[in-house]
Parts: structure tokens; sequence; C-alpha cells
């Protein structure tokens, strides 16, 4: 069923803004007309700013060139990968710290944006889905899995500068004591439009009241009480990964000695 369109509460009103030539600036004096437009301008300077900062980033920091073999052994463990989607239609990636498994640094943030750029991948934009979901799960993390604060902030940053709008909701699930300080210090500087997507998920009756009312039953992974049968293996899931990637990149398949080579890996 359609939704209705909203009714004017004034018909005279609803008549005028339906002519032809009807101008909302029409009634501005000059001074309001002026702030108007000065803002107006501002806003789109801002913007253009913003893609071009983006546009540079991606010159600079190439992320098309990030490759799932640089990665093999860095999500070796599967603390970052895409897997299925909401009842919204967005792409989830799955982040696990607690599976943290190097201190290279400059690698982790790659993956982060390599696993993005492959949830983009995943958007039907026939459908017009632009935006993806993140599920943060903190369940057994600690200060060791925890990485220094600038690499948390860069990776923050590159999310909220460099892909503007592409988060559609975040469960940060049992998030520990540690995570809340680092909160208390970054959410204000995050605009009140993605900090209001983002979700805390704390225990059990949470996880599934919340889960289950963006995630069906056969999709939401067993462990945060669905029936998704999904369990990362390096040695299937990365290794398509692989193929995948090399095949968009048109280049010829691994042999299965180069295959398991790469595979078996270490840093």
């Amino acid at each position: 069923m359609g939704k209705k369109s909203p009714k004017s509460s004034s018909p005279k009103l609803q008549q005028a803004t339906e002519g032809e030539d009807f101008n909302p600036l029409a009634n501005l004096d000059e001074k309001k007309l002026k702030i108007f437009n000065d803002f107006k301008k501002r806003c789109e300077e801002l913007e253009l700013d913003e893609r071009e900062k983006t546009i540079a980033w991606r010159r600079e920091y190439k992320p098309h060139e990030i490759t799932a073999e640089h990665l093999s052994f860095e999500n070796s463990t599967g603390k970052q990968y895409v897997n299925g989607k909401t009842k919204e239609n967005l792409p989830v990636i799955y982040q696990r710290p607690s599976r943290e498994n190097t201190k290279t640094y400059e690698r982790q943030i790659q993956l982060m944006v390599y696993t993005l750029e492959r949830a983009i991948e995943h958007m039907d934009e026939k459908r017009g889905v632009e935006q993806v979901a993140l599920m943060i799960d903190f369940s057994g993390y600690s200060m060791f899995n925890m990485p220094p604060t600038s690499v948390s902030k860069q990776c923050l940053d590159i999310l909220l500068n460099h892909y503007p709008e592409r988060l559609g909701f975040a469960f940060i699930i049992d998030p520990p004591m540690i995570f809340n300080v680092f909160w208390s210090f970054v959410s204000p500087f995050i605009n009140k439009n993605t900090a209001s997507k983002i979700v805390f998920v704390k225990g059990e009756k949470q996880r599934r009241n919340l889960l289950h009312t963006h995630f069906e039953d056969n999709v939401l992974e067993a462990e945060y009480g669905g029936k998704g049968d999904f369990v990362f293996q390096r040695n299937v899931h990365w290794k398509n990964e692989i193929i995948h990637d090399r095949k968009k990149r048109g280049l010829p398949e691994l042999t299965i000695d180069e295959m398991d080579t790469i595979l078996a890996l270490q840093e």
C-alpha cells in the first residue's frame, strides 16, 4: 500500500505552492536572501572541498591497489569480512577485534579499507542501496588486542571523511570499558546523524531483540541468535577472496601450489 501524500494545513498555501511559478525565496527580503545564498555557497564549497579531499586521498592511498593476496595473513583469523545482507538489503561487515593477530598497523588499516570496498561491491544499486551495516563484536577483547589510539583515530578518520554517508547502522556488541573510554573521547567529533546510527548492544537479551529487528534468521550468524551457518575458514573463504580479486583484476589463476603458499604465509 502506497504512502499518502501529506496534506497542507492551509488550502491557500497548498494552492500557491502548486503554481508553476512558485518560488520559495520570493518573499525573502534582500538581507535574508543574501544570508541564504551565502549559506548555500558555503555548503557547496564545503561539499566540494570534502570531495576533493577524498579524491586526493584515493589517489594517494590507492585503495584499488590493495589485494587479497597482500592481506592473506592479516585476515587469516577472520577478524573482518563481508557476509550476507540485512532486511534493508545492506551488505554486512563483521569485525571481531578479539581476533587481532598482528602489529602491522598499516596493513590493519588496509584490511579495513579493502573490506569497505568489497562491501560497496555488494551493494544493489538498482534498488538504491548505498550504505553498509557494521557488526563490531568485542566479545573476548582485551588490552592485548588493542591497537594504538592513533591507529583507531586514523580508521575513524577514513570512515567519516572518505566514506561519507556509507554507514547505514552499526551494532557495537559487548563493548569493554576501554572502548567506552575511547568512545567518550571521539564521539564529540562525530556528527549527530552518524552518531544516531551507532547502537550499543549489551547482553544476550539485547542481541536477540535488536539484531532480529534488522536480520532474517537464516542470515544472522548463529552466535548472534540466528540460524546462519557461516564460519570463517581461511583455506576456504580467503582462497575464494583471492580468486575473486585476481579475476576482477584480469590476472591469471594461481596454481594449487601458488595458492597454498599464499595461504600459508605467516606475516
